[in-house]
């Protein structure tokens, strides 16, 4: 059973159900889910470090927390060294413009924090499953700027960021519908 925790809530979901009708033919096959026994499932071919989802509520709700805190410390309150509690060393980056490690990050965010020293984030959701945390945040890096929004994917292995993607969007000024990106 996987469990996905959206702010605290728990949902549980099957992790394969097998087809209502089987046929002999497809009885020797492998899921249709689940690749060939001698080839990596596609999320690893595309590069991807992390297959597993563990069955933890627990972990994921931890991990959740510690990227919150994370974030909080480091890009409200601009406080660098919180990189030195929650990220690795060797944190891998997937995010362009942005070098692996932590003294990268560190590095690279004095900079921003130097030129945009109101910036403020707000997450608007969080979501954890097992050692991965995604969030949805509007970045604004400056009183009166429409900021952007953001989803951020973060691992997390031993109380630490291990591993980090991210996807911005400018928040546009006008939109056809009243939905809003948040």
């Amino acid at each position: 059973m996987r469990r996905l925790i959206i702010h605290g809530l728990t949902l549980c979901a099957v992790a394969w159900c097998a087809p209502p009708f089987s046929s002999p033919a497809r009885a020797n096959q492998p899921p249709a889910n689940q690749p060939p026994a001698n080839q990596p499932p596609a999320n690893q071919a595309a590069g991807a470090t992390s297959t597993r989802i563990p069955d933890s509520a627990a972990e994921g709700e931890a991990n959740r927390r510690t990227v919150l805190a994370f974030y909080d410390a480091f890009f409200n309150r601009h406080d660098l060294s919180a990189a030195d509690r929650y990220v690795a060393q060797e944190c891998k980056q997937h995010t362009p413009g942005l070098a692996d490690g932590r003294r990268a990050l560190q590095d690279a965010y004095a900079q921003v924090f130097q030129h945009h020293p109101d910036t403020k984030v707000e997450v608007v959701r969080s979501v954890a499953q097992g050692d991965m945390v995604v969030l949805h945040v509007h970045s604004i890096p400056s009183p009166g700027d429409q900021g952007e929004a953001v989803v951020e994917i973060f691992r997390v292995a031993d109380d630490r960021i291990v591993e980090h993607w991210s996807v911005r969007q400018a928040i546009p000024a006008g939109a056809p519908n009243a939905d809003g990106v948040f």
